[in-house]
């Protein structure tokens, strides 16, 4: 059976920083083999975080990350995952609808403009309480509104479900998020 892991960066957010790197460890684990997208280095290295600089940003990611993927043929996997962190989740959710694509989701903090998907994604989302790009209410209505599909909101975590200063909790979060990851891959496809 082919399985393919596609990895959305977030903004200086690389595959190589931990939430990314070890969700994607986990899917190789799994039998997936890994995809790293990459934006471009003026995406990579944008410093600004405000909702109104994102959006052109993101429109810009999601062009590239469409020539990318649309070459692909998704007809050759029996099982696709998107793991997604940033603005990474708010492509990752696009693209899949752009493309007609059938992909299980693992969102990483997502962004506002991610919570919209959350609906019709088939996957779960983690955030944290402290996350200075969307708000703690924000969270915490998508958590209510879709239980079913919040791996878990990180209580006073920023956005890479860390506190500073604590050091072996972050890692207990990582291995949290990698837990409920591999739970989900094991789970029997839905028909």
């Amino acid at each position: 059976m082919k399985k393919i892991a596609v990895i959305f960066p977030g903004i200086g957010y690389t595959a190589q920083k931990p939430l990314l790197y070890y969700t994607a460890s986990a899917a190789q684990d799994e039998g997936y083999q890994l995809l790293k997208l990459d934006y471009g280095e003026d995406i990579h290295t944008f410093r600004g975080r405000k909702e109104e600089e994102l959006k052109p940003l993101i429109e810009k990611a999601q062009e590239r990350v469409k020539k990318q993927l649309e070459i692909i043929d998704w007809g050759q996997y029996e099982q696709i995952l998107f793991l997604s962190k940033s603005i990474g989740t708010d492509s990752a959710c696009w693209i899949e609808e752009e493309l007609g694509i059938k992909a299980k989701h693992c969102l990483l903090t997502p962004i506002p403009l991610t919570i919209p998907y959350l609906e019709e994604v088939d996957g779960l989302f983690f955030a944290g309480t402290k996350d200075p790009y969307i708000k703690k209410k924000m969270i915490e209505k998508a958590a209510k509104d879709y239980p079913q599909k919040t791996g878990e909101i990180f209580k006073d975590c920023n956005h890479s479900l860390e506190r500073p200063g604590y050091t072996a909790a972050n890692i207990k979060n990582v291995k949290k998020v990698v837990k409920k990851l591999k739970k989900m891959l094991r789970e029997p496809k839905a028909d």
